[in-house]
């Protein structure tokens, strides 16, 4: 087995620096990608409460009322 030539080194780290930059640059994309994610779904919470929120309002104040209809007509 002979031993690798400076060139053969130099060329190989080359190419495993590349690789490196390659995976450093798709790890920030799926960062940004993870984020914009994240920020979408907490949106999404946040109107659901508010929807839920406001179900329990009307729900409250339909059966609040009912129940003043039914005392004013004495059922």
């Amino acid at each position: 087995m002979s031993d690798p030539s400076n060139e053969q080194i130099f060329l190989a780290l080359g190419r495993l620096e590349g690789k490196v930059d390659s995976l450093m640059h798709r790890s920030v994309q799926i960062e940004e990608h993870l984020d914009n994610q994240d920020k979408r779904i907490r949106n999404l919470e946040h109107y659901k409460h508010f929807l839920l929120g406001i179900s329990a309002a009307v729900g409250a104040g339909s059966s609040f009322l009912m129940n003043m209809i039914q005392k004013t007509m004495g059922v």
